[in-house]
């Protein structure tokens, strides 16, 4: 029987892929050193602070490559963050874990396939479809037995890794003293708990609490204040453009000697451009009303201001008037006492169905659903989730279409109208049913991440955490479903369409025998992702198209090209693990039936790693900071691939009737759903908290702290009154969107001082001076005093607490052996220490955060918290026009500022180095 054009296919994808490759290389090592703001804006940007500034690398072509990947756990942690770290760490592991599982495999099964007489070609000859052996079959069960073992191992090894690992960095003196450690917000609270009294009395050391409350009218005044500030910098811009314009012109005429009619006053844009052409603003296309720039919008803009400042005062005031919404944040005063409550809200019959969230700044909560009641979000979660649903069934029409073009040569019998596909040369039918289908299956799928993320904040995610946690989900389920499940049937079904229609009889035994070789579509698939994309990442195609042309066209305001110099890319964790995600569906799934595919799958994964690696450190910026969360999601979703290959085995075994093999391989797979569950019931519970024996210094690793945290959930209502929950002080909750007042609490986060002299931490300090290896975690009792703060908290200095030096950010080069590492992946809790982990981290985690940076974190909705009023940035002239209008928005008490931005001879706005715009505000980096 034919097996398609499985060697066509290959070579094809090769050429083409390789091509693109050397291509992509080319630019990548051409630009690299030329254009620094594409390809290493990390080492240039000015609004990082030092310590996350990237060092430089080798000019060499290649030698960045050893330099980079040499560097130290501590360096990498520091400059990707820690979910970038464990990102990588995933890419690497599942290319490890490739790699060795291809030397067992390999000489078995290729030997067993390759003589069992099917009489295959290409790539199928060492494929399961060529063993027409019936009892053969038990190597591939057996191996099956030791790779799909080994996962589960792996899996183990890495939540013991990522659980130590978490709870240790949470315990660190930088992170427990970021603000985002002492944060609790808890959703679905009932109507009768939300008094400040009563909250107290359930949370006796809690600092400052908010009710959140209706503050919609002062939403509607913000979001229109942003949205006019734009409009009337874009129509300044451009008027002041226009002016020089026709100044220039004018010029121009009088230098040839023509008589001209010089424009007066010089600095005047009534000189220039008549009343009636100046330009106006809507809020709504089309049905929008018309509103001049001048002077009607800068007076809007004015009585915002004066309007957001009633509103805010008549919630600062009478907040007790407005709607309770049902949440709550409560600050502690330490990350202790967090953990504390924390971990009891699940044992309260009053938080029954309350969601608990921490670790997260302000502007990473997704304050309009903050205030959604619990019906309302339960309502709209249902909906999200039903869309998304019913758009992965509906989508894999498109797919299916995809998958049979992968096979389209098969389908040529009966679909008359293809025939001249027969035709076609082999190169050509190898581009069609290789390359094209992958192509047009990633385009595909760049298309849902979007549309999951709009529906995950429309469905009620409290947090840009939570989101990306739900990205993931979603996203992974459309990729199993639609790139492997769908794609893999209609690619199967379409070689045997023919044979099918001709006997359906033998339809499942068709079906079983061609499902090996549709992986040739996978080959592709892989070859694409390893090759193009990789060295795509690494090109930054986008990076310069936007740079170089998409940022000449639309970026006219100063404030416009300053975002696009500074701002950072930043990756969508949930997006990028649901990806790679599905390399593990595939190779997993292909391991036996079609074992070479584990060459490609590894190869793409170190490929993608390298690449990944030199973005993260020299391009890409820090995004939200999930401490590595979507780790081990994405290690429980390696699962769903261990699952979906024994079941695959499993009906390729019944459609040989190999009863024998089908009953080892269902009792194998009721294993792994055991192994499964039994992974859920140990690290599930312990992942997103802190042992409080962890925090004091004595680790847990029996059972990594699961008796600790229940226990203290279920006393934290019960005894009250003990030494570590009465401390906290009678700070009343601040007003805004909630609290009652203040009656002598200080309103700033993260208070040092208070923190020392707390009985908790004096608590906290005597225990662990006990334990081993203790100055990792004390506290530093000598505090010297903060910096002197810039705004701009550039310096390592103003980031920490005194102590540390730029020369000490990171530590020594010492790796750990490949004994150790050999020692820990067979006992992996040996290494659950505190000096383990210490050893790759960064060495300023030893610090607290600076006092100075941490107290102005505000807790509250933008439309609250922003007191600042904008500032319109223009760019300056030399003729004047930007003061005159600087002195038009004074008349109408408006902020407006030329700093830093100036019109060069062409017209065109130039920024200068260094710049920030004059309403800039300075948010923790790290």
């Amino acid at each position: 029987m034919s097996t398609g054009s499985s060697t066509s296919v290959f070579v094809s994808s090769l050429i083409f892929n390789l091509i693109i490759f050397s291509i992509f290389i080319i630019i990548f090592i051409t630009l690299r050193n030329k254009y620094l703001n594409v390809y290493r804006p990390r080492t240039t940007n000015h609004i990082l602070p030092n310590h996350l500034k990237a060092p430089p690398l080798t000019k060499s072509s290649f030698g960045w490559i050893v330099d980079l990947i040499s560097r130290p756990k501590s360096f990498i942690i520091q400059q990707v963050g820690i979910d970038g770290y464990f990102f990588l760490r995933y890419l690497k592991l599942w290319a490890y874990v490739g790699f060795f599982g291809g030397l067992i495999l390999w000489p078995i099964l290729f030997a067993v396939n390759a003589t069992g007489g099917g009489g295959k070609t290409g790539f199928d000859i060492i494929s399961y479809s060529n063993n027409t052996h019936k009892w053969r079959v038990f190597a591939q069960l057996f191996c099956s037995w030791f790779f799909f073992g080994f996962v589960c191992y792996v899996i183990y090894v890495e939540l013991v890794y990522y659980t130590g690992f978490r709870h240790n960095l949470q315990c660190t003196p930088f992170y427990s003293s970021l603000p985002s450690s002492k944060i609790l917000l808890v959703d679905n609270v009932s109507e009768d708990l939300l008094y400040e009294d009563t909250l107290r009395k359930l949370f006796p050391s809690v600092q400052k609490i908010v009710i959140t409350r209706d503050t919609s009218d002062a939403k509607e005044i913000w979001d229109k204040r942003n949205k006019l500030v734009k409009k009337l910098e874009s129509a300044f811009v451009k008027v002041l453009n226009k002016c020089i314009n026709i100044r220039s012109k004018v010029e121009k005429k009088e230098s040839k000697g023509k008589e001209v009619e010089i424009p007066t006053p010089i600095n005047d844009v009534n000189s220039y451009i008549k009343e009636s052409k100046l330009p106006t603003y809507k809020y709504k296309p089309i049905i929008g009303k018309s509103k001049k720039v001048f002077n009607e919008g800068l007076e809007e803009l004015s009585d915002f201001n004066q309007k957001l400042d009633k509103e805010q005062e008549k919630i600062k005031i009478n907040s007790d008037d407005l709607t309770k919404l049902g949440s709550i944040f409560l600050e502690f005063p330490s990350h202790l006492e967090l953990q504390r409550a924390y971990q009891a809200i699940n044992k309260s019959e009053n938080f029954k169905k309350s969601r608990k969230y921490n670790s997260f700044f302000p502007d990473e909560v997704i304050w309009k659903n903050a205030g959604v009641g619990f019906v309302a979000r339960q309502s709209k979660r249902t909906g999200a989730k039903i869309f998304l649903t019913l758009m992965i069934i509906f989508w894999a029409i498109p797919v299916a279409v995809v998958g049979c073009i992968s096979n389209i040569n098969f389908l040529t019998e009966k679909v008359h109208f293809l025939r001249f596909i027969n035709n076609m040369p082999s190169v050509l039918m190898g581009i069609i049913t290789g390359i094209l289908p992958s192509v047009l299956l990633s385009i595909l799928m760049s298309l849902v991440p979007p549309i999951i993320r709009y529906f995950g904040k429309l469905g009620g995610c409290m947090t840009f955490q939570e989101l990306d946690y739900w990205t993931q989900q979603w996203f992974f389920a459309f990729q199993v479903i639609q790139v492997f499940l769908v794609t893999t049937c209609t690619s199967a079904a379409s070689s045997v369409v023919v044979s099918i229609i001709n006997d359906p009889s033998k339809a499942m035994s068709l079906l079983a025998e061609n499902l090996p070789p549709a992986s040739n579509f996978y080959i592709s698939y892989m070859l694409l992702q390893g090759l193009s994309i990789s060295s795509g990442i690494l090109a930054q195609i986008v990076g310069l198209i936007l740079s170089f042309f998409m940022g000449k066209l639309l970026d006219k305001t100063p404030r416009q090209k300053w975002n696009r110099l500074i701002n950072l890319s930043t990756p969508s964790w949930g997006t990028l693990y649901g990806s790679f995600g599905l390399f593990n569906v595939i190779m997993l799934c292909y391991s036996i039936i079609a074992p070479i595919i584990i060459a490609f799958t590894s190869i793409a994964f170190m490929l993608i790693y390298v690449a990944q690696l030199y973005t993260f450190v020299y391009v890409s910026g820090h995004t939200t900071d999930n401490r590595g969360r979507n780790y081990p999601l994405a290690l429980f979703e390696v699962f769903v691939g261990i699952y979906l290959a024994e079941i695959c085995l499993l009906a390729l075994f019944v459609m040989q009737k190999n009863w024998a093999c089908v009953v080892l391989e269902a009792l194998w797979l009721i294993l792994t759903v055991c192994l499964h569950l039994y992974y859920r019931i140990i690290f599930e519970s312990v992942l997103d908290t802190v042992p409080i024996s962890a925090i004091e210094g004595d680790y847990p690793i029996g059972d990594f702290g699961k008796k600790d945290i229940s226990q203290v959930g279920e006393n934290y209502f019960v005894n009250d009154s003990n030494s570590l929950g009465l401390i906290g002080g009678n700070n009343s909750g601040f007003g805004g969107s909630g609290g009652s007042g203040d009656s002598g609490g200080s309103d700033s986060f993260g208070d040092g001082e208070k923190l020392e002299t707390s009985s908790s931490a004096t608590l906290f300090k005597t225990k662990i001076d006990e334990k081993s290896d203790s100055n990792y975690y004390v506290q530093r009792t000598a505090k010297a005093q903060d910096h002197g703060y810039s705004g701009m908290a550039t310096n390592f200095e103003d980031y920490v607490e005194s102590g540390g030096s730029k020369s000490g950010l990171i530590n020594g080069y010492n790796s750990i052996s490949w004994r150790d590492t050999i020692t820990r992946f067979f006992h992996p809790k040996k290494f659950v220490t505190q000096s383990y982990y210490k050893s790759m981290m960064p060495q300023y985690w030893n610090l607290n955060i600076s006092n100075t940076l941490a107290k102005d974190v505000d807790y509250k909705s933008p439309e609250i918290s922003d007191s600042s009023k904008p500032t319109l940035w223009i760019a300056k002239d030399t003729l004047g026009i930007s003061e005159f209008l600087i002195k038009l928005c004074q008349n109408h008490g408006v902020a407006c500022s030329d700093e830093d931005a100036v019109f060069n001879e062409k017209g065109k706005v130039v920024i200068e180095d260094d710049s920030y715009p004059p309403d800039y505000e300075s948010s923790i980096m790290y």
